[in-house]
């Protein structure tokens, strides 16, 4: 929205390559890597922003990972269960930064897997378990965790709860088995 509104506020906007860098990147995440909620005028504010100095390779670094973060989330994804089409993990968070954050990509990374049309993973951090679900099309991911005291949107969306991973896992399970038995998951 930003690049739509400079490219067209007025003649000769000139961004500084750093500026022109930080909305790009802005795209990059809002878009999931320009794969997610894009059309033309998404690539025509990217095209605006890569004439006023953006550059890819830059912003590609933006997003790099450290080692403990890159394996923390390939133990999620080494260690996850499919559960009727549903990617089942927990990110270890233990001596991470953001972990958080890092659960949230594994379960983006999960999504990849062919046969999943949803992923949910859990990490521990500062005594309380977050659960970050995530889907592409098949499964409205909010309504689940709406059930469990969160929200979200149709394909991102997750939870906090005060109990232990286990109990997390086994209310995530218990929640899905039921959303099954009711016919409101296929």
């Amino acid at each position: 929205m930003v690049a739509e509104i400079l490219q067209y506020f007025a003649d000769n906007v000139r961004l500084k390559g750093g500026e022109a860098d930080c909305i790009y990147a802005g795209m990059v995440m809002d878009t999931d890597n320009f794969m997610r909620k894009t059309g033309v005028r998404t690539f025509e504010a990217a095209a605006f922003l890569r004439r006023s100095g953006a550059d890819v390779t830059r912003v590609h670094k933006l997003f790099r990972s450290d080692m403990a973060e890159y394996k923390a989330r390939a133990e999620a994804v080494r260690h996850a269960e499919v559960y009727r089409g549903f990617a089942l993990s927990v990110c270890p968070g233990k001596g991470l930064t953001s972990p958080t954050i890092v659960g949230a990509q594994a379960a983006n990374e999960l999504l990849n897997i062919v046969g999943v049309k949803a992923s949910i993973v859990l990490t521990e951090y500062a005594g309380k378990v977050y659960v970050s679900a995530r889907s592409i099309d098949e499964v409205n991911v909010q309504i689940i965790m709406e059930k469990m005291g969160g929200g979200g949107h149709l394909n991102m969306a997750g939870v906090q709860l005060e109990c232990s991973v286990e109990d997390a896992m086994k209310l995530v399970r218990k929640t899905l088995e039921d959303m099954f038995k009711e016919g409101e998951l296929e």
